[in-house]
């Protein structure tokens, strides 16, 4: 159900708790894709690179180094916003212990808010979806919420390419 424009009101942008974020250095990835893997591996039950939260880009025919997609966790979370504007009960919430922006399996309708107003969409991409039926449920990095050793894709890397970044370390 669309969210009425009393509800719409209550959502008025404010600044949500910071979260922390993975970063990569390009230059130490081996693009191995142990972290597409465990990460597919841990939100999916299944080895599917397609449908880990960390995105892997490179060519083997083209020299350079890879180009690593992962959500940045805004300070200003437009995907968030958008999907509280569009229902009542939106799929994306903001985790009140990790400031970590999260998008509910359960609560997805499919409509797309979130890919609309990421500001990496297009061009880096780092909301995807998958198939449950005909029915599109979105995705994106949500550090692993609940994992106390924080996110596998930094754990099992082995150039030590992605590191976590705490939320009151962030760089402003």
């Amino acid at each position: 159900m669309a969210a009425s424009p009393e509800t719409r009101a209550s959502v008025a942008p404010s600044k949500p708790k910071r979260s922390g974020v993975v970063e990569y250095d390009v230059k130490k990835c081996l693009t191995c894709r142990e972290c597409e893997v465990a990460c597919s591996l841990y939100h999916e039950r299944e080895c599917n690179p397609a449908l880990s939260r960390i995105q892997i880009d490179f060519d083997d025919f083209v020299p350079g180094f890879p180009d690593i997609r992962v959500c940045k966790q805004c300070d200003f979370p437009a995907c968030y916003y958008a999907c509280a504007d569009r229902w009542e009960e939106p799929a994306i919430y903001i985790d009140a212990e990790t400031g970590a922006r999260i998008i509910d399996p359960q609560k997805c309708r499919g409509c797309a808010s979130c890919l609309r107003a990421c500001p990496l969409t297009p061009e880096r991409s780092v909301i995807a979806y998958k198939l449950n039926g005909r029915k599109r449920i979105y995705f994106k990095c949500d550090l692993c919420s609940g994992r106390p050793e924080g996110p596998i894709c930094v754990e099992v890397c082995p150039g030590q390419a992605l590191t976590f970044v705490p939320a009151e370390e962030r760089r402003r």
